[in-house]
């Protein structure tokens, strides 16, 4: 008898909640089909239209940026809605609010690998850990990771010199160089540790990344992966098992070594004057904020500290690398553009093509400021990011129901015509433009904006200036002999890239699957 009831208990909580489902369901085709948007199909949506190949994904949403002529529209993965908002005043709406902060969907799929880490948490652990991570990036703090930039870059560019010189008519894959040079970078300026990937073999930490960057779209597009047991029925579950296994074992090692040094030499306030003794201690780094820090009344678990060191392992790695990679591909393929950057240089630094900027010559850098944002607007490094309504909520004059996942196209909103003028152009003066009433901070946000903007946005662009100066003062950067791609080849879904172009994908970042083959010559 007892059996009996329990099963039929079961059943009714089951037929309850589909029940409450359909309701809830029926209630979300009624307010989101008042958007437009491709046509769906009963339980998969728009799965189908999207395509099965990550560069696909990405062609396919290009599309329909043109089909609904740079308007709001939404697309169905399966049951669940995302709503893009490629009009600037929605996203303004959106990012400028205290309320509509709220991540869920897609960033649940990340917790596995970067847990409830600044990029990832809400509500009050989220307010906890910005402010905690802040002072981290204090202008003082960024002047003194400028030394390591400078030295690291350096030895880049000698490894850029080394792989050209060692190449067929001087090309190099870009995409594959960079990120040997960021992970030194991150490592050294905010976990106060040297890997020495430039001069030695390619970090697995890059490598681990990389494989966690890929994985991550693929489940956010498909029904079934999104699914905890069948994805753990999955070659790629196995590979996420090790590629965290790999961030965690190196990790772990980062984290420890640091501890112990700050034993041996603990960090002092940055305001105290440096002495002989003093300047034996390790700097202030990202790390040793979290090492000591003291969260209502307690330290930071390994498991906390953990999660804040992947977000910006990741975060400040392969961002930046992708920040770096465009730039530099852009200014092979605008040669006007780099001989006005170029002779910027010369101004500051005459012939000399090896010195150091000094952190007042990067503010003294206008036109490359520009080429950077440019550089951004067209090729953003994070393609897409997410907000997640978290109560029924009026979008301007859109009703969106609690739940619905709102979706920020970086990358479509700076392509968008009715925002700029030829879109496909890479025009860095677009940006000199001083008439305010003309411009609007929310048609390119690459950093995002407002309360969850990019807190190491100063970090990203202090270290992109570093490194595009050094480049553009040592090579004359080209196009690969074979590519006939111009940039807005590369924003056309109907074009079929050849042999050495560029064929864009989405990953967490922007990425080519074919690369970024450049030349780079030497100036004499």
């Amino acid at each position: 008898m007892f059996d009996f009831l329990f099963s039929v208990g079961i059943l009714g909580i089951i037929v309850l909640f589909a029940i409450l489902y359909r309701e809830r369901y029926k209630r979300l085709i009624q307010h989101i089909d008042k958007f437009k948007g491709p046509k769906k199909i009963p339980i998969l949506g728009n799965v189908l239209q999207l395509g099965f190949t990550p560069d696909a994904y990405l062609k396919n949403v290009m599309k329909w940026y043109k089909q609904f002529d740079y308007k709001n529209f939404y697309v169905w993965i399966g049951p669940i809605p995302f709503i893009l908002l490629v009009e600037s005043k929605f996203v303004e709406h959106v990012l400028s609010s205290n309320t509509l902060t709220y991540k869920e969907d897609p960033y649940y799929l990340m917790y596995p690998w970067l847990g409830r880490g600044l990029l990832t948490s809400n509500g009050h652990q989220w307010l906890l850990r910005r402010k905690l991570i802040t002072p981290s990036f204090h202008f003082k703090i960024l002047k003194e990771f400028l030394q390591v930039m400078n030295e690291t870059s350096g030895r880049f560019i000698e490894l850029l010199s080394r792989e050209a010189a060692g190449s067929k008519d001087q090309l190099l894959d870009i995409q594959n160089l960079v990120p040997r040079l960021t992970i030194d970078v991150i490592c050294e300026t905010a976990m106060g540790t040297k890997v020495n990937s430039v001069e030695g073999q390619p970090s697995e930490i890059v490598e681990a990344i990389g494989v966690l960057c890929n994985i991550i779209p693929e489940r956010v597009l498909s029904c079934l992966k999104r699914i905890e047991w069948f994805f753990m029925c999955t070659p790629m579950y196995w590979q996420q098992k090790k590629a965290l296994a790999t961030l965690r074992k190196n990790f772990a090692k980062i984290i420890e070594d640091r501890r112990r040094l700050l034993e041996t030499f603990p960090p002092i306030s940055n305001d105290t004057e440096e002495d002989e003794f003093t300047s034996k201690r390790p700097k202030m780094a990202f790390l040793d904020n979290l090492l000591t820090a003291d969260v209502e009344g307690k330290p930071l678990s390994f498991e906390d500290i953990f999660e804040e060191v992947s977000t910006f392992m990741f975060e400040g790695h392969d961002t930046t690398a992708t920040a770096i990679i465009f730039g530099i591909y852009c200014l092979a393929w605008t040669p006007r553009v780099q001989k006005l950057a170029y002779d910027e240089q010369k101004l500051i630094f005459g012939e000399d093509s090896n010195r150091h900027p000094t952190y007042d010559e990067l503010q003294n850098m206008p036109y490359l400021d520009l080429v950077i944002k440019e550089t951004l607007r067209i090729f953003p490094s994070v393609p897409f990011i997410f907000r997640t309504a978290p109560n029924d909520t009026h979008l301007l004059d859109k009703f969106l129901p609690k739940g619905t996942a709102m979706v920020i196209p970086i990358f479509g909103l700076g392509h968008n015509p009715h925002n700029f003028d030829e879109p496909t152009e890479f025009r860095p003066e677009r940006f000199a433009n001083t008439d305010r009433t003309k411009v609007n901070v929310f048609d390119s946000v690459p950093f995002s904006a407002g309360a969850r903007n990019c807190i190491g946005q100063k970090f990203a662009l202090l270290e992109l200036k570093v490194i595009l100066s050094k480049v553009l003062r040592r090579f004359q950067l080209l196009p690969a002999p074979l590519a006939k791609q111009n940039i807005a080849d590369i924003l056309n879904p109907d074009y079929e890239p050849g042999k050495q172009e560029v064929k864009m994908y989405v990953s967490i970042t922007l990425k080519s699957l074919t690369g970024v083959p450049v030349r780079l010559v030497e100036r004499k």
